[in-house]
């Protein structure tokens, strides 16, 4: 597999020419794309959480952390006295850093159901639900952080597989087609949940119209992306 310098270096550049695409087509401003760009980086590390030692999978868990402390601090703000909202925050960074990481650690197996493509779709979803819920950003913008992050976590495994194949021997390593798995009879109830609440997102969580078109008519949802790209480039 590609190593964590490697991954964050493909999709810092390709995170980054997508967001000055997207600011060139009038889809985002200046600072949101700094946000999109950060949030494909972050998508590209992502498969990585689910192994014990890997770099990825430290940075990542600050940032859950760090994230899920500043969520609590929003959500109890102007509720109770000032130190009492510091230990809730002190107290939810101890419970990421020492029960959530060590339960994650110990129920996951690497390149289990985070090397999988309905992964790559539920993690665009949390992401949309997040930013709508508790960030307040706009619904098209919304859609467009979850598309960055999960193309950020789609172009991870396509490097996994990608370095699985030996081609100066021209022969597949014992890795090849474990990154991009659809689904796997051996976890098939967990596969069920992971597909079950993909459809939920899709089914619940409200689409730009833009976006509705070009599920309901993917041919002309296409042509509008390939002209805004020319447009943009």
């Amino acid at each position: 597999m590609a190593n964590f310098r490697t991954h964050i270096g493909v999709a810092g550049i390709a995170s980054l020419a997508a967001a000055n695409a997207a600011t060139t087509a009038g889809m985002a401003t200046t600072p949101e794309a700094v946000i999109l760009c950060s949030l494909g980086m972050i998508g590209g590390m992502f498969p990585d959480i689910d192994s014990d030692h890997s770099v990825a999978a430290h940075w990542l868990f600050r940032l859950l952390t760090l994230a899920t402390t500043l969520m609590v601090v929003i959500t109890l703000q102007g509720t109770m006295p000032l130190w009492s909202l510091l230990a809730w925050a002190a107290a939810t960074a101890v419970l990421m850093r020492y029960v959530v990481l060590t339960l994650f650690t110990r129920i996951t197996v690497h390149r289990g159901l985070f090397h999988s493509l309905p992964a790559v779709l539920l993690t665009g979803l949390i992401t949309v639900a997040l930013g709508q819920k508790l960030l307040a950003w706009s619904l098209p913008f919304c859609w467009l952080a979850g598309g960055f992050i999960s193309g950020g976590y789609l172009l991870h495994l396509l490097l996994d597989e990608l370095f699985s194949v030996n081609l100066a021997n021209s022969e597949l390593k014992q890795s090849f087609g474990t990154a991009l798995t659809l689904f796997s009879p051996a976890a098939w109830r967990s596969y069920l949940l992971l597909y079950t609440a993909v459809a939920a997102g899709f089914w619940l969580l409200p689409m730009p119209e833009q976006l509705q078109s070009a599920i309901l008519h993917p041919a002309h949802g296409a042509m509008i992306h390939l002209s805004a790209l020319l447009a943009a480039l």
